[in-house]
């Protein structure tokens, strides 16, 4: 967040300033421009304790008891590993997980947890207890105990499927929840991507010519990636990898001359996964010392565009033309078909209006 990049940015610019006295660094200013990261959100846990003992034990109650009495209770975070079905509105705490907040606040051994139809104190024969847990979205922090190690979730999905998830969130000056639900999406996707490449472990990648569809696919991925990337739109940029994918998948896609500059294309979005495929496809050295895919509009020019035929504005036919002709040419071809001459009739032609790359509209009375 904002309030935490401030301090590493004011004694890093000190020691920029230093060394601009001393002749080491040729510019005043150390930053060109300030992007503050937005912060990440988290669910916090809370359990409702009851601010009076009963017998001298603290007494921990569920959440859907507590009703217009709140102020009767405080709230007290709980670890969410010991959460069942964590950051969801059926979170709660068993009595296995009574337990392990009781063990890990030893100052609650012996408590009494109360829920609607049973109770349950610390420390005796696990019994059937469901502890709901008031869930709240605030500061991933320490202090509330529900910081994701992203060493679980990168040995759980991967260092590449990790780092896209985190670009995915949101927009990065924006403050966003972490959702672990969320990441099961970038795994499927970076599974579809390894699929272009392979199928049962085979290795499909052809030398086949590729076909004009599946360069535009390509090139407006680099088209938008590029784009994305200077104005730290990192979020658009997995969309729009996930859009060119899909494209690639139904077009059946297995040609080098698609995949290699795309391997290249996703390197600093994932860079193991890129590294092994530019590897695999014959790049010499590393993927990231490889020149990055530059766009060629040439790929993205349609060879032809549909034309909605309106007669006095309403749309009655859909006809393919060259894209490269002009107006007149539009007109000629549009008025010599058989189906226009049908719609048009015994009526006079008044008008023919042409919208290149848009529409033809033909006023008839």
């Amino acid at each position: 967040g904002t309030e935490h990049a401030v301090g590493h940015l004011m004694y890093s610019r000190l020691w920029h300033k230093f060394l601009y006295d001393k002749e080491l660094v040729p510019t005043v200013e150390p930053y060109r421009k300030l992007i503050n990261q937005g912060m990440i959100q988290g669910v916090i846990e809370y359990l409702y304790m009851q601010k009076e003992k009963e017998n001298g034990k603290t007494v921990f109650v569920s959440a859907d008891l507590v009703g217009d009495n709140a102020d009767d209770y405080a709230l007290l975070p709980v670890h969410v590993d010991f959460v069942s079905d964590y950051g969801t509105p059926q979170s709660h705490l068993t009595a296995d997980g009574i337990n392990q907040f009781a063990e890990w606040k030893s100052d609650y051994a012996g408590s009494i947890f109360r829920s609607a139809d049973a109770e349950y104190v610390h420390g005796q024969s696990e019994t059937d207890i469901r502890i709901v847990t008031k869930s709240e979205v605030g500061k991933m922090s320490k202090r509330y105990f529900n910081v994701v190690n992203p060493d679980d979730v990168v040995a759980k999905y991967g260092a590449d499927c990790f780092r896209m998830y985190e670009m995915f969130l949101g927009p990065i000056e924006q403050s966003k929840p972490w959702d672990t639900n969320g990441i099961d999406g970038v795994s499927k996707f970076i599974r579809k991507f390894w699929n272009l490449y392979y199928n049962d472990g085979q290795w499909i990648v052809s030398n086949d010519e590729a076909k004009p569809e599946e360069m535009k696919a390509l090139h407006t991925a680099i088209k938008k990636v590029s784009e994305d990337i200077e104005n730290f739109s990192f979020n658009t940029a997995v969309s729009a990898f996930m859009i060119c994918v899909n494209e690639l998948r139904s077009l059946k896609c297995n040609s080098a001359a698609v995949l290699e500059p795309l391997a290249r294309l996703i390197a600093p979005f994932a860079p193991f996964l890129a590294e092994e495929m530019y590897s695999k496809l014959g790049g010499s050295g590393s993927v990231h010392h490889a020149a990055y895919p530059t766009f060629e509009e040439k790929y993205l020019k349609e060879d032809n565009v549909e034309y909605p035929i309106c007669i006095n504005g309403k749309k009655k036919d859909l006809v393919k033309l060259s894209a490269d002709l002009d107006k007149a040419g539009i007109e000629k071809e549009v008025m010599a078909m058989d189906t226009v001459q049908a719609l048009i009739g015994d009526k006079q032609v008044r008008k023919v209006i042409v919208v290149p790359g848009r529409m033809v509209n033909i006023v008839v009375g």
